[in-house]
């Protein structure tokens, strides 16, 4: 059986390529200790997209880099594991961030049963289909 004792990561941009955000956001919080959100925006637009998309979450990148971000969190979450999902672009962040390890979103999305913006279907989805970026 996995360990939930897991701290858990995951960028803007991944949520972004998920169809529903919010509830893998949720999904995750139960399976994981701790959970949150980092970016390489500026913080206030990070902040700010973090609010209006109402996600739940225990921490922020803040005025950082992802690295940097990752890198704090660490040093104040102690748990087993600590795994960040994020897209191509941020592949290689954890080969400098000691203790983090990589998820893509599509495998992680394909592992939690998360639905990619690419695989939903708007008739399937109506009226629930929450909102993506290209809407």
């Amino acid at each position: 059986m996995p360990s939930n004792d897991l701290t858990l990561a995951v960028s803007l941009r991944a949520l972004d390529e998920l169809a529903r955000p919010s509830r893998a956001l949720e999904d995750a919080a139960r399976w994981t200790s701790h959970l949150g959100i980092v970016s390489s925006e500026p913080s206030f637009i990070e902040r700010r997209r973090v609010r209006e998309a109402g996600y739940e979450q225990e921490f922020l990148s803040g005025p950082r880099t992802i690295e940097e971000a990752l890198t704090s969190v660490r040093a104040h979450f102690d748990t087993a594991r600590y795994v960040f999902v994020g897209t191509d672009e941020t592949s290689e962040v954890v080969t400098r961030v000691p203790d983090w390890t990589y998820q893509s979103v599509t495998d992680a999305a394909a592992a939690a049963d998360w639905r990619l913006t690419s695989t939903i279907d708007a008739d399937e989805e109506w009226p629930y289909r929450e909102k993506t970026r290209f809407e």
